[in-house]
């Protein structure tokens, strides 16, 4: 309880408190500095339960620092001295944090509204609270912070109380929170919150519109339009379920949960393997060498059905290829798709281009709501071509691309036609021709890939790697192409997972072979495997022991970028229906070219 000359009325609140139901208690009281007579108040109340600080004055959350620090209770309320608990409501609180099995960080109750009429009666102007909305929330404060309780560990991961504003503090902290944790809210009215009847209120004395800028500015990234950006290209949303949008904020937490290696959010978004079969073989695939070690298998359309039922509260992005196949084999992906999307769910898939052929397959492919499709090719060099599509054919995958061009526009098809280049040493001076072919047959857009000389265990820069330092994935040490280490925390396995075509669960396309495994989810639901044992000891050991695990110490995580990283070229030819200038401004601000030249121009100054 924090008190700044507030001798007058503290007397209530405190008496509030010592009435309550709930005996297992400590109430501290910090005197935020007052001149008045708080202290002689005070002495009838003072006991082994209810302690009292002086400290200098600051502002209401410093005070209320100082009794976080000298707390010593698992669970945290707060009480401000004009305002009254009812007696039940320290009971009623404590319930919900204790209750078998319940993982709740944080909760809230109703709270009575009273205020003053002209001839300073007190009257009830309303009743505070609702159900828990983050979107709202965002927007405009509807939980008072003495009627909300946490627990004290996730100040650990949320912080204390912002001590450099001075209004608008409860919303600015509990946001905090509610961007990590899910809020639980108590339908029932156990505080009397009295509005502005001091005269040194918060509210009376300071400024709320710079403060609530401020608190917009911080939380803007989370509010308006949901973005997502994927090989160079931003997937927008503008009107998403309240519990996704949350959801999509929790799992971008960086502040990772080191305690019980528990996800904050689940992924929001997944890779999936529509089939491990290809008929291609490459050096760098593992299905080209035969070192899948997994049975051939389309994963089937319920079973995929499944998976979006149980994730589709949280899912927005879904990528539909793997190491091990060609996605347009499964003749049920279309359908997929078209699930995905009616769920609002956009997803995007890649192909090697030699499945055109097959028109009503692909009508129901680019009408089925299919956001993106890549078109790997490379190159339009029949030789360079077949050094990595090896059993390709260029010819028809030419024909096939401008038969795939002429029928979007015949279905009127929204899908973006994306024409893919992996470059490499052999092909690094093909660019500008591959550029020039894909804007020529009406492509969409063109993006310039840079090569991960890696599969499994096995290094290929020598080989592969191109010429042009503004092509490579890597950073190498000068006049060689041994790459720079870095240490880096891997993020993946806390925010994503890739689902094989027969259902098992590992952290990324590095373990195509599933080493790592850790459920199957035609066995267990993936919301049961996200946060499971299994899962959560692989992302303990893999945050402590990364470099004992081969598939980790080859990851490109572990080595230091180029300037473009994983995209060295990005051109749109055409806009999409759902852009916007805004978005537009970001596609280029974010490309790999501008990025490239900021970085440049600030390692000059």
């Amino acid at each position: 309880m924090p008190i700044w000359n507030r001798a007058e009325v503290l007397t209530r609140a405190v008496q509030s408190v010592l009435n309550q139901t709930f005996p297992d208690y400590e109430l501290i009281i910090v005197d935020d500095g007052s001149e008045d007579n708080v202290e002689e108040r005070l002495q009838e109340f003072l006991s082994e339960k209810v302690v009292y600080h002086m400290i200098p004055h600051r502002g209401v959350s410093a005070a209320r620092n100082f009794g976080l620090k000298n707390s010593q209770h698992p669970i945290i309320a707060y009480l401000d001295s004009d305002n009254v608990w009812h007696p039940d409501y320290l009971s009623r609180m404590h319930s919900v944090f204790c209750q078998p099995g319940s993982e709740v960080v944080a909760a809230y109750c109703r709270y009575n509204i009273y205020r003053r009429d002209k001839k300073n009666r007190s009257y009830l102007a309303g009743v505070g609270g609702k159900p828990f909305n983050f979107s709202e929330f965002l927007n405009r404060n509807f939980i008072d912070l003495n009627s909300f309780v946490h627990s004290r560990d996730c100040l650990s991961y949320t912080g204390f109380h912002n001590e450099s504003i001075k209004r608008l503090v409860d919303w600015e902290f509990i946001l905090r929170i509610a961007n990590k944790y899910k809020l639980v809210y108590i339908p029932e009215v156990l505080v009397d919150y009295y509005l502005d009847y001091c005269g040194n209120s918060i509210t009376q004395k300071e400024d709320g519109v710079s403060a609530c800028r401020h608190i917009k500015e911080v939380n803007r990234v989370y509010s308006g339009r949901v973005k997502i950006v994927h090989d160079a290209i931003t997937y927008t949303w503008k009107n998403i379920p309240d519990e996704k949008r949350h959801n999509w904020v929790q799992a971008q937490n960086k502040k990772l949960n080191t305690s019980s290696f528990t996800a904050w959010g689940y992924p929001f978004m997944l890779q999936v393997e529509p089939t491990n079969i290809c008929n291609l073989s490459s050096p760098l695939c593992p299905t080209g060498r035969g070192d899948l070690n997994r049975l051939p298998r389309h994963l089937k359309l319920e079973e995929f059905k499944g998976l979006i039922d149980d994730m589709e509260r949280y899912l927005l992005f879904l990528v539909l290829w793997d190491w091990g196949g060609e996605p347009l084999m499964n003749p049920e992906l279309p359908a997929m798709v078209r699930y995905a999307a009616e769920r609002d769910i956009k997803a995007v898939t890649s192909t090697n281009g030699h499945f055109f052929k097959h028109e009503d397959y692909m009508a129901e492919l680019l009408k089925s709501g299919l956001s993106t499709l890549i078109v790997a090719v490379d190159s339009v060099s029949a030789d360079n071509y077949e050094f990595y599509r090896q059993q390709g054919d260029l010819t028809q995958v030419v024909t096939g691309i401008e038969k795939l061009i002429e029928l979007k526009k015949k279905v009127k098809s929204n899908t973006l036609i994306n024409l893919r280049m992996v470059v490499m040493k052999h092909n690094e001076h093909e660019v500008d021709k591959t550029r020039h072919y894909a804007r020529a047959i009406g492509a969409d857009c063109f993006t310039v890939k840079t090569l991960n000389p890696s599969c499994g265990s096995t290094a290929l820069d020598l080989e592969l790697v191109p010429e042009n330092p503004n092509y490579r994935r890597f950073t190498y040490k000068k006049d060689t192409l041994e790459r720079i280490s870095v240490d880096r925390v891997c993020m993946r396995v806390w925010t994503m997972s890739n689902i094989f075509s027969n259902g098992d669960v590992v952290p990324c396309c590095y373990d195509y072979r599933g080493d790592l495994k850790v459920g199957n989810v035609l066995e267990r639901s993936f919301t049961e495997t996200w946060n499971s044992q299994a899962y959560r000891e692989l992302r303990k050991r893999i945050f402590t022991q990364k470099n004992s695990i081969p598939i980790c110490r080859e990851c490109y995580t572990n080595f230091q970028n180029s300037e473009y990283g994983m995209f060295a070229e990005f051109t749109q030819f055409k806009s999409r229906p759902e852009e916007n200038f805004l978005d537009k401004y970001r596609t280029w601000f974010y490309s790999p070219q501008v990025r490239a030249v900021i970085k440049r121009i600030l390692r000059k100054h």
